[in-house]
Formats: structure tokens, C-alpha cells, sequence
């Protein structure tokens, strides 16, 4: 019978993401093969212990308490943004007085010359509003904040971003001096033992080949083929953006173990 090895592929060159769904691939493949266990009963459970290991690692650097204090900050200060443009453009297009009408274009340019959208990545709103604020800083629309009743809201949004900032400080502290730590040491242990697994599996198949190995094989091999597919197109994807001219305040990227 023809026997089909496990793609030897090396993994270490994966960031993280892609990294976590081809071990998982690879752990599910071997737990649903219907025979053949009792050779490599050891091997598996110790690969079970270290994945098992890797994944609450790996879960950890998803999950923070403080992720859900800066969402519902974010959310808080989209609010007074939103509530901001709106009016601005309100009083611009509504307001037959030109004398009042005035107030609202000039507000409302800001958030154009700098567009501001609730829907940018942390990062990318944090800087477009420093820089926003700066602008409505000046005297003139000061007096515009004054005059349509914004000056309030204004001071919040500057507060509420500064309070962000702080946090996700903290969180990045929080994960780069434990939690990105544990997992680069997870990864290690996982990554030496799935190497040696493999490689014992393909030997099992030279010399005396299983069925339900190959079968698992060729889905793991599949499984890989996909995830190695949707990783190329990333790195594409990323390297046309980075062809394109910077944007004022570019996203940056996360980084990866």
C-alpha cells in the first residue's frame, strides 16, 4: 500500500496566529485516527500536554482584563466624536444665519482635514485626535466649540483618549513582561516536540504504514496547504500596503512571536 507522510514543513516561521491553527490542525488529525495509537500512545500525550499548554498561553495574550475597560472607553468616546461631527455639520448646512453657520464649517473641516472616523484602529484615532486637538486648541474654534454648546464634550473626548492611552500602556507591559514571554516558551516546547513526532510518524510510515495514518496525513497535509495559502497572501497583501504612500497616521502593525 502506498503510504502518505506527514508534511515536514517547519513551522517556527509562522507568526503566531497561523502558527496556533496548524498545531491545532496537526493535534486533531492524530486524535481522529482510528488506529495505530498504541505506538506512539507517549508521543501524543506529550504533545496533548504541551498543546494543551500552548493554547491557554496563547489565549492569554487574546485576553485581557483591561481590553474590556478600553472598549467600552472607545465606545464612550466615539460617542462624543460622532455627536461632535454631527453637529458641526448641522449647523454648516442647516443654519440659514451665516453668522452662526461660519461656527459649524470650521469645526466640521477639522474632522474632514483629518479623516476622522470612529471606525480606525486604536492606535490610528488616538493620534488623529491629538492632532485634532491641536487644531481646536486655537482661539477661533474655541469660540466655535463655545458657541454651538461642544466645549464639554470636547474636553471629554481629549480625556477619554488620554485614559485609552493608558491603558493599553499597560496592557502591552502586561503581555510583553509575563504573558508573551510564557508563550514564546510554550511555542518552543511544542514546536520541538511536534518536529520530533513528525518525524517518527513518517518513519512509522516507511516501515510499516497505517491506513488511518495516511489518511490523517493527507488531511493534515490539506490543512497546511490552506493555512500556508491564506499566509502568502497576507505577506502579499501587507507588501502592497507598505508599496502604497504612508497615510498621516498608519495603523501599526501587532507584533508576532
Amino acid at each position: 500500500m502506498d503510504a502518505t507522510k506527514f508534511n515536514e514543513k517547519a513551522l517556527s516561521n509562522y507568526p503566531v496566529a497561523y502558527y496556533f491553527s496548524a498545531v491545532k490542525a496537526f493535534e486533531e488529525r492524530i486524535r481522529a485516527a482510528e488506529c495505530g495509537q498504541e505506538r506512539f500512545q507517549r508521543m501524543r500525550d506529550e504533545y496533548d500536554r504541551l498543546f494543551k499548554a500552548f493554547d491557554e498561553a496563547y489565549k492569554r495574550t487574546q485576553k485581557s482584563e483591561l481590553t474590556a475597560k478600553i472598549a467600552a472607553l472607545d465606545k464612550e468616546r466615539d460617542g462624543y466624536a460622532y455627536v461632535m461631527q454631527k453637529v458641526a455639520e448641522a449647523w454648516a448646512a442647516k443654519l440659514e444665519d451665516e453668522a452662526l453657520a461660519v461656527h459649524g464649517r470650521r469645526v466640521a473641516q477639522v474632522f474632514r482635514d483629518y479623516g476622522f472616523r470612529t471606525s480606525e484602529a486604536l492606535v490610528a484615532e488616538n493620534a488623529k485626535i491629538h492632532n485634532m486637538e491641536q487644531k481646536l486648541a486655537e482661539r477661533e474654534l474655541v469660540s466655535d466649540l463655545q458657541m454651538m454648546g461642544l466645549t464639554e464634550l470636547n474636553r471629554r473626548l481629549l480625556s477619554r483618549t488620554e485614559q485609552i492611552e493608558q491603558l493599553m500602556g499597560k496592557r502591552n507591559e502586561e503581555k510583553s513582561d509575563v504573558v508573551v514571554g510564557e508563550l514564546k516558551a510554550a511555542r518552543e516546547k511544542l514546536d520541538g516536540h511536534y518536529r520530533a513526532f513528525v518525524t517518527y510518524l513518517n518513519a512509522v510510515q516507511e516501515l510499516q504504514p497505517e491506513e488511518s495514518l495516511s489518511k490523517a496525513a493527507q488531511y493534515y497535509n490539506a490543512d497546511l496547504a490552506k493555512i500556508d495559502l491564506q499566509y502568502q497572501q497576507s505577506r502579499k497583501k501587507r507588501g502592497k500596503e507598505e508599496d502604497e504612500p504612508l497615510a498621516a497616521t498608519p495603523e501599526q502593525p501587532e507584533a508576532t512571536l
